[in-house]
């Protein structure tokens, strides 16, 4: 039986089995091997790679890719945001590759990509399907595009990203796993756990290997999500729902994930919206750098983002500063005063201004 076919099989044990203290054990178990199936199935889709069309380098501030059905309208919004020239057509699979294009919006170019629709099965490589997701994990941001005519699109999504490792508008769960010698499994919580037991925590601890160690969790988890803390080859991505088409459909069905953006990709409706939104939900924060021959250049600030340090700001810039550099001066809300000396750590703040010091 091969790794596809057992993950299907424990899907539906654990779908069967209903949860009680004779069980937690069992589940424990059945969810760390389902994950370990699914590691190996992604692992051996990322080493055959992405063949043509998929192999796309990252380019502009972010990389934000489409999801969505095949025929979803996903070819049309790219044409419409982005300078991209995606082939369109009134019918199932038209684009075979991966297009990407870039959308400038508010001083920031961000590179948005167009890849086939997915479908229930791409997982386990339906419809090239470990290709398209192996875009998506690379990902700054996720927009899942669904078409207001079709109902049950979104849950099927979420699923086969989910399975391979994509966590989309969640961050990492908050647990610390020390090993120790000896001694066991020691678990110390900090809130009361109502979604995973203790017999569930030790059976999935077990089944990775970990028989002696201490376990702080400081949030309610789950199963999947203390697997999580284990694999540690999870992406945790910000994410944007679109509708489509919805001037056929008067608007937002019912059903639909709360919180979506109605759009009508052929007409334009909605599309600034959702380039408004994108750009927020990417974080972007704007940092000026500044010379001792022109001064401040306030006409192209440096596209980062909430968190971003002066690491990251050095690399938007010419290997030569990356080599060289001996500290920054910093003048903005991120300091205590104006001009304050700083090194690579240092994290930046929106509007701040930055003058490199080399070697």
């Amino acid at each position: 039986m091969g790794s596809e076919d057992r993950i299907k099989e424990i899907t539906e044990e654990l779908a069967k089995t209903k949860r009680h203290k004779g069980t937690e054990h069992h589940i424990g178990l059945l969810l760390a091997r389902r994950a370990k199936l699914q590691r190996e199935v992604l692992e051996k889709a990322s080493k055959k790679g992405g063949g043509k069309g998929y192999d796309i380098k990252k380019q502009g501030d972010a990389t934000v890719v489409i999801v969505g059905f095949p025929s979803a309208g996903k070819s049309t919004l790219i044409s419409r945001i982005t300078d991209a020239k995606s082939k369109i057509g009134a019918y199932e699979f038209t684009t075979l590759e991966c297009v990407p294009g870039i959308m400038k919006y508010r001083g920031a170019q961000i590179q948005v990509l167009d890849i086939p629709g997915i479908i229930a099965g791409a997982q386990e490589g339906k419809g090239r399907g470990r290709e398209v997701l192996s875009v998506a994990r690379k990902a700054d941001l996720i927009l899942i595009m669904l078409d207001a005519t079709k109902r049950g699109q979104y849950g099927v999504i979420e699923r086969e990203l989910e399975n391979v490792g994509i966590r989309m508008g969640a961050r990492p769960p908050d647990v610390d796993i020390k090993r120790e010698v000896k001694g066991g499994i020691h678990i110390i919580t900090a809130r009361k756990l109502t979604r995973i037991s203790k017999q569930e925590i030790i059976a999935i601890l077990n089944e990775y290997g970990v028989h002696n160690a201490t376990i702080t969790i400081k949030e309610n988890i789950s199963g999947e999500q203390l697997i999580d803390a284990l694999e540690r080859n999870r992406v945790y991505v910000e994410k944007v729902v679109v509708v489509n088409k919805t001037d056929l459909s008067r608007g937002i069905p019912e059903g639909f994930p709360e919180g979506a953006i109605a759009i009508a990709a052929d007409s334009g409706k909605g599309l600034e919206e959702l380039r408004d939104e994108i750009y927020r939900k990417l974080r972007f924060i704007r940092v000026y750098t500044k010379t001792r021959t022109k001064g401040i250049d306030k006409e192209e600030p440096m596209m980062l983002k909430e968190g971003d340090s002066i690491a990251e700001f050095l690399k938007k810039l010419p290997r030569d500063y990356r080599k060289n550099f001996r500290y920054a001066l910093v003048w903005g809300k991120s300091v205590k005063f104006p001009g304050q000396r700083v090194g690579l750590e240092h994290v930046l703040r929106n509007e701040d201004v930055v003058y490199v010091v080399k070697k």
